[in-house]
């Protein structure tokens, strides 16, 4: 318990340093641009939504996004799992000044297609956030205007929240296919150098880079965790940060836990 408390706290306090990747990214991607590009002007990517783990207090997501290069304004398709049931929006993250805005949520069904948008409009310098349900076409979106002129340069593919092994989906695989770059309005897909990277290593996560429009996120629901002797509300007040603030649902669970922690990172 004293553990835990002292990694939430650490979590929870302003830091100075503060910026992606954020406390809670597991394995993820990322991405590098060639020479001279000025911005990313169109991101997209699909991925099928994973089979449903079991019933839980457990949330954590797969996502792609990106950033401008001082990682400070991140712009995500996102896909929750929230528990008992899967979700998709768009959110954006910007930490300085701290602001989080989220477009509508959506239910989502285990095994059908997200297809993510995030595309440049250069006469309102912002960007608009689209996350799809390709069989349905149930979509929810945003415009997020670029703070201060900044240019988003640095993409990501994402799975966080830390929790135990065996509360993660059981296909034990996640695959963003059919990824799609644009720079400075050039398809730039096969010229993105794409890196897999570990920050909060848990379960085996990772990331793989099976070609230039491919990247998978593996994991061993079997394996020990350094989480499995934390109890479910030392579990949630741990990840209870970042997007997971917004969604009503686990603000209402929140607000039900004996003893809370500050709410926002």
């Amino acid at each position: 318990a004293d553990m835990v408390l002292a990694i939430a706290l650490a979590l929870f306090l302003p830091s100075v340093a503060a910026q992606d990747p954020a406390p809670g990214w597991m394995a993820y991607a990322v991405g590098s641009l060639p020479e001279g590009v000025d911005r990313i002007t169109k991101l997209t990517m699909k991925w099928k939504v994973g089979q449903e783990p079991s019933r839980s207090r457990a949330f954590f997501s797969p996502w792609f996004g990106m950033d401008p290069s001082d990682n400070l304004n991140l712009i995500q398709p996102v896909n929750p799992w929230l528990g008992s049931q899967w979700a998709m929006y768009t959110e954006y993250f910007q930490w300085s000044p701290e602001h989080n805005s989220n477009s509508r949520q959506q239910s989502v069904e285990a095994g059908q297609t997200l297809a993510g948008s995030l595309v440049y409009d250069e006469s309102t310098d912002s960007y608009e956030l689209s996350q799809t349900v390709v069989e349905t076409g149930v979509s929810s979106s945003q415009t997020v205007k670029c703070q201060n002129g900044k240019k988003y340069t640095v993409p990501y593919v994402v799975y966080e929240k830390t929790f135990p092994c065996q509360y993660y989906p059981p296909d034990e695989k996640v695959s963003f296919t059919d990824i799609y770059v644009e720079c400075d309005g050039k398809d730039c897909t096969d010229d993105v150098k794409w890196e897999p990277m570990v920050k909060d290593a848990n379960c085996n996560m990772q990331a793989n880079i099976e070609d230039s429009k491919t990247i998978s996120i593996t994991w061993d629901t079997k394996a020990a965790s350094k989480y499995d002797n934390l109890s479910e509300n030392e579990l949630f007040q741990l990840n209870f940060h970042g997007w997971a603030t917004k969604v009503p649902a686990l603000r209402q669970q929140f607000s039900q836990t004996e003893e809370g922690l500050p709410q926002e990172l």
